[in-house]
């Protein structure tokens, strides 16, 4: 009965399918894993946090127990800014039950049915459900090795525009990118900004993973280039996720931008989840204060190298010479291109028989454009021994899909 009552949206709403590989995958005896996005427990602070979960319990358990502001604690806001280096009104910053309901709220405030989200091909499955479940029509335009195409960006915003169809935001992940470890230059961010002010196309910028880098000069965001060098606050709504630098279980995030769009975008807060965890938005607060996020972070950066330098090594020594990867300089993923005639899809079935697991890259598009000869790898949850057991038989695997 339930079952014909369910709401249309409901009923076509796409399920997060990596979520399902990856429990397809779960009670595999001996399984190496490169298919979830889960960052090593090992860096997780767990003393310093549990110290500051029981202070702030304590000495401030009256506020933090209480219903929360929707917009999210002051506190937290302006130790956010001293971080960042910003000075910006609390107006334009809102705190967020994760980086997830961020780009959701954000996508209700400005999307109708019909409406076109241009995004990057491939991109984050998360967000592309989301996109999807208000009824947006969405756009990839291909990455090449700095970005975003912005060739390619500029023909289908003509494209869609000559057909009369409204586009809402660009949707990009300029660092480190997931599901491709690409990083956008700096001139390709530039360049980007510069065209969606002249086009005036808000842009969403998704940024879990810039502080994760491990080698190379670190890039300023799309939002810190429209702030600093366009004196624009507006056109870049950055959304900060807290999840591979503290923890995802805490579900604590943030967004920057228009102080119209951020208003908007609490109303759905209201709405939807009333307000962020109060506990983790001080505590997290009480972790910035205290001068912890700086040795936190190169901590970070120094555990998880070896296990990037491992993924890299494996992958040159063991994949046939026919095989395309990317060579991030931080992050958690690196992205494959198999031969044309190859089927991630396929292979994943053959690697899950092995005891190997990952993610194919079909899933990172929009229904009915995907591309099958690729594949994600997550480089922080096995480990560096793991890493090169298990990339030693990917390749095997590759190699005896001709034969």
């Amino acid at each position: 009965m339930i079952s014909e009552k369910l709401s249309q949206a409901t009923r076509n709403m796409q399920s997060s399918m990596i979520r399902e590989l990856v429990s397809s995958t779960r009670d595999i005896p001996g399984l190496i894993s490169f298919a979830g996005g889960f960052p090593s427990p090992k860096t997780f602070p767990r003393e310093t946090l549990g110290r500051l979960y029981a202070n702030v319990i304590e000495n401030e358990g009256e506020c933090v127990l209480q219903y929360g502001a929707s917009e999210g604690d002051n506190m937290l806001k302006e130790e956010l800014l001293k971080w960042e280096g910003y000075s910006l009104p609390h107006e334009q910053i809102l705190i967020t039950a994760g980086a997830t309901n961020a780009i959701f709220y954000m996508t209700l405030a400005l999307v109708e049915k019909g409406d076109v989200i241009i995004c990057e091909a491939p991109s984050f499955l998360g967000s592309l459900v989301a996109f999807d479940a208000v009824g947006a029509e969405l756009i990839p335009v291909d990455l090449d090795r700095e970005g975003i195409d912005l060739a390619g960006l500029q023909s289908a915003v003509q494209k869609v525009t000559a057909e009369g169809k409204k586009i809402k935001f660009i949707y990009t992940i300029p660092d480190f990118h997931n599901p491709s470890g690409i990083t956008m230059s700096y001139q390709r961010r530039r360049d980007l900004v510069k065209y969606a002010l002249s086009m005036q196309i808000p842009i969403l910028e998704d940024n879990p993973y810039s502080r994760l880098r491990f080698s190379g000069t670190a890039l300023p965001t799309l939002f810190r280039i429209a702030h600093d060098e366009f004196q624009n606050t507006e056109i870049v709504t950055e959304i900060v996720s807290f999840s591979k630098i503290l923890g995802p279980g805490m579900r604590l995030a943030f967004a920057k931008g228009s102080p119209i769009l951020i208003e908007r975008m609490c109303s759905w807060q209201q709405k939807i989840n009333i307000a962020p965890d109060n506990i983790s938005q001080r505590v997290a607060a009480r972790f910035l204060a205290e001068g912890h996020m700086g040795p936190h972070l190169e901590k970070i950066c120094s555990f998880y190298a070896p296990y990037l330098e491992a993924m890299l090594t494996a992958m040159s020594r063991y994949l046939p010479p026919y095989v395309q990867y990317t060579k991030p300089e931080g992050g958690i993923f690196t992205w494959v291109w198999l031969p044309e005639d190859m089927s991630a899809d396929e292979l994943f079935e053959r690697a899950k028989a092995e005891k190997i697991s990952f993610i194919p890259g079909s899933k990172f598009y929009p229904v009915g454009k995907e591309k099958f000869n690729c594949l994600r790898l997550n480089f922080t949850f096995s480990t560096p021994e793991q890493i090169e057991q298990g990339i030693k038989s990917l390749g095997k695997l590759i190699s005896d899909f001709y034969a």
